[in-house]
């Protein structure tokens, strides 16, 4: 085989990069990447990658990941401790990217108190317009706070430009005690949470940065009052007995593309309940689905749908076509199992990642419903995200072919170096030879010359005789 075959076989045999990376968050503080092999080869999907050391002092509670762009280069992964503090890092390869703390450690007295610094919720959001990317977080012991940063300086996380970023606190607000679920808007003005013993409530981000100014010219530097909500929602319909469920809220979610006016609110007593701001304090719809608490809603960014998965193992997805006179649930996925911690829909494919108390994460289909990928990762997860593929890395045949394309020019520089230093030195032996050839002329003329002395010693030598 001659040398071009050599080279189109390496190039053929150059391992193609994964289809589809996931990213996973667990209680001991990991970041585990899994990958699917290209071709779609759901069952050999594994964990390639582990971002972090074990600390179960830095356990993450809550993972987003930002990546507008779909680049590998343009991804920026947030992860929420139970320290109280927000990590950065690039969602290529987990680089580094600096951290915030998403609220100041409560003083009781005289000891520092922390239990209450976990944090319970984390949004990223970019108002329409605006050149600021805004991360939201909420801690159980209701302070919210927003940070916020340069968007391309954020998404800046590629190898060769990162740099770690100040993220500056824009807003802060203290809430509701006990705090459990959390969002913000897409137009990052509106903040709706909810808890243990509290309804929805939602306020105004922008008077709340207002307050963190004040308060941050002031000389205490405490913490701004919320005040009185926007919006504070009511319970349901009561039960046929008359009695109405203690308020305990356990997820929410804004409606997108409803103008931040439409919370579709999940609770402990697995009960859906869709609040519009506009119509009054109590729920326009509500619906009762299975037999566990819900724990986490998923919207699929057209708002058609919205992903609700609940403390039974149990996902399906609440059609809001016809809402709010009629809410339906229907496409359950098969095969899940265990209470669902976290999900996560694809940008552009019909996927689903789950994560869920049985330490699996698993793959389905979000139109045919089938099971893609199921995989064991031995910790308690706690958040799931989608990662961009990474662009395809050189093949070892292609390095040793580049390798050897250098060796090829250095030789051949070596070798032109060597026929150039070859003529030098037979010119240079060609000028001797001339220089010898003319010195040996010289010398037979001198030897002609010299010749006819000896004859004139042995004249002499006769004479002394005689």
């Amino acid at each position: 085989m001659g040398e071009g075959g050599k080279r189109k076989s390496r190039q053929e045999d150059a391992p193609a990069p994964p289809s589809h990376r996931i990213l996973t968050a667990d209680e001991l503080g990991l970041l585990k990447v899994s990958e699917v092999p290209a071709g779609d080869k759901w069952e050999e999907t594994a964990a390639k990658q582990r971002w972090g050391a074990p600390d179960k002092a830095q356990g993450i509670t809550r993972l987003q990941v930002h990546c507008p762009d779909w680049s590998s280069d343009r991804c920026l992964v947030a992860a929420a401790r139970t320290s109280g503090r927000v990590t950065l890092h690039a969602g290529s390869d987990g680089g580094d990217l600096g951290s915030f703390r998403a609220a100041p450690p409560a003083s009781t007295s005289g000891r520092s108190d922390t239990s209450t610094n976990a944090v319970q919720a984390l949004r990223f959001a970019r108002p329409e317009g605006s050149q600021q990317l805004l991360i939201a977080t909420a801690t159980l012991g209701g302070h919210v706070s927003v940070h916020r940063c340069p968007v391309e300086a954020a998404l800046s996380t590629a190898l060769a430009g990162r740099v770690v970023q100040t993220w500056e606190e824009a807003a802060r607000l203290q809430t509701i005690g006990d705090l459990q679920a959390m969002d913000v808007s897409s137009s990052g003005r509106y903040v709706a949470v909810g808890g243990e013993g509290h309804q929805l409530k939602v306020w105004d981000l922008e008077a709340a940065g207002g307050a963190a100014a004040a308060a941050a010219a002031g000389a205490d530097g405490s913490t701004p009052k919320a005040g009185e909500p926007l919006f504070a929602g009511k319970a349901g319909k009561p039960s046929r007995s008359g009695l109405q469920d203690l308020a305990h809220v356990t997820a929410l979610a804004f409606v997108p593309g409803q103008d931040d006016k439409q919370v579709l609110v999940g609770t402990a007593k697995h009960k859906l309940w869709l609040y519009d701001t506009r119509a009054g304090r109590k729920p326009q719809a509500e619906l009762v689905w299975g037999e566990g608490r819900i724990t986490t809603l998923q919207p699929q960014p057209d708002g058609s749908r919205i992903w609700v998965g609940n403390g039974r193992g149990h996902v399906e997805a609440l059609d809001l076509r016809a809402a709010p006179a009629k809410l339906s649930m229907g496409h359950a996925l098969k095969g899940v199992a265990g209470s669902i911690r976290a999900l996560a829909l694809h940008p552009s494919e019909p996927l689903i990642a789950s994560v869920s108390l049985d330490r699996h994460l698993r793959v389905h289909h979000a139109i045919k419903r089938g099971s893609l990928a199921k995989l064991y990762l031995k910790q308690a997860l706690t958040g799931v995200a989608w990662l961009p593929p990474l662009p395809p890395a050189p093949a070892d045949g292609a390095r040793e072919e580049e390798e050897e394309e250098e060796e090829e020019e250095q030789a051949r520089a070596a070798a032109e170096e060597a026929d150039g230093d070859a003529e030098e030195e037979e010119e240079q032996q060609q000028h001797n030879g001339r220089g010898a050839r003319g010195k040996g002329k010289h010398a037979g003329r001198g030897k002609a010359d010299g010749g006819s002395k000896p004859p004139a010693k042995k004249q002499d030598s006769k004479r002394r005789k005689q």
